[in-house]
């Protein structure tokens, strides 16, 4: 009897292993850092922001080679940059470029200079392994009348480092977009 004991109790520890150590690769696959942004001037502005009445918003690429979903991650870089301004009445009338025939007094040009993607398979399957997505642009402040450069600055996002819910390249264009206005917003 005394060796049936210690055969179960042997076998308990050695299954309380197994499954404490599994559990943590779960918990790894399930969690991981916060979303995150980053924005610094680059040429610091000339003007206040706040004398300009219009703002239209252009989103373009510089990436060698563009990826599959940039026409779709421009049009939400856009659009979220837009409607932030827009919500933080920044300016009198804001808009993206494109949708609009009439000039603005500000350009705020994003110039997308770097994506790394995570798609939604790879966070599933991968979970906090798949790595953070990350999306960095260039941000130019030109007056629309002269064309002239009044300030640049250098934005990154990050996604989350990913659960299986969060984390991908989406999430970092959105923090790229927050940083946007944020940049923005601090030098009305």
């Amino acid at each position: 009897m005394f060796h049936l004991k210690k055969y179960f109790d042997h076998r308990f520890d050695s299954l309380s292993q197994i499954l404490a150590a599994f559990g943590c690769i779960l918990l790894l696959l399930a969690t991981g850092c916060a979303s995150s942004g980053r924005s610094a001037m680059r040429q610091p502005l000339s003007v206040k922001l706040s004398q300009f009445k219009s703002a239209a918003i252009e989103v373009k690429s510089a990436l060698p080679h563009d990826p599959e979903k940039l026409d779709e991650f421009k049009v939400q870089l856009e659009s979220r940059i837009v409607a932030k301004l827009r919500q933080q009445k920044a300016f009198g009338k804001t808009f993206a470029m494109a949708s609009s025939d009439l000039p603005a007094e500000l350009n705020i040009v994003v110039i997308i200079t770097k994506v790394r993607e995570v798609d939604n398979f790879n966070r599933v399957m991968f979970g906090a392994f798949a790595g953070q997505a990350n999306t960095t642009a260039t941000v130019e402040l030109r007056e629309q009348a002269t064309g002239k450069l009044l300030g640049s600055g250098e934005i990154e996002g990050k996604s989350s480092g990913g659960t299986v819910f969060a984390g991908t390249t989406p999430e970092a264009i959105e923090r790229v977009a927050d940083e946007v206005v944020r940049l923005i917003t601090e030098n009305l």
